[in-house]
């Protein structure tokens, strides 16, 4: 009987021969694992809404919890029912030297266009917005200088602190994802009853 254990990075398959006479057993461990998505939160909007104000205040909200605020992308399109604008606006922060938090959020508004209203220029469209935090372990990559050394953060990760994982890191990221929604929404005034 023999035990072969494969450690294999990102999507490298390996092929093993078998002797027929012997029993085989393989297990296959990704260790390359830097980083645990949280559920996605959505957003929707239909109607009229500031987005100079929504903008505005998701921006302070990443300064206000200490993230490093980016923008990948900001597109606008002129189409026949309205503008069509695709934003992303991601921030990351530093909590230990082993963890970071991200929280990206996508944006896709279609048939947009200004309407005045109370004498304030606004939005009419409808918006959709993913939320998608994110905790990245090694960030610094300190434990990936070789297959062993990912091998010990993949023990690390996946066995001793793995409740610390999911008890802290990943209930403080919900809590902060949650608060940028709440955000989001006070900003387009959509008020929970």
């Amino acid at each position: 009987m023999f035990l072969f254990i494969n450690f294999f990075e990102k999507h490298v398959l390996t092929e093993n021969v078998i002797n027929q006479n012997q029993l085989f057993f393989s297990i296959m461990i990704k260790i390359d694992q830097t980083k645990e998505s949280l559920p996605l939160l959505k957003l929707e909007k239909d109607g009229v809404y500031d987005l100079k104000r929504l903008y505005k205040n998701m921006k302070g909200w990443f300064e206000e919890n200490k993230y490093v605020y980016t923008e990948k992308e900001n597109t606008t399109n002129i189409k026949d029912k309205g503008t069509e604008i695709k934003l992303t606006m991601s921030g990351e922060r530093m909590v230990t030297d082993y963890f970071k938090f991200g929280i990206e959020v996508k944006f896709l508004i279609i048939e947009s266009h200004k309407v005045r209203m109370k004498d304030k220029d606004l939005d009419k469209g409808k918006m959709l917005a993913f939320i998608r935090p994110t905790i990245y372990f090694d960030y610094r990559n300190i434990w990936a200088k070789n297959k062993f050394s990912k091998l010990l953060r993949y023990i690390y990760n996946n066995f001793i602190i793995k409740k610390q994982i999911d008890d802290v890191y990943s209930a403080a990221l919900k809590y902060e994802a949650d608060d940028l929604l709440e955000t989001m929404k006070d900003s387009l005034e959509m008020y929970t009853k």
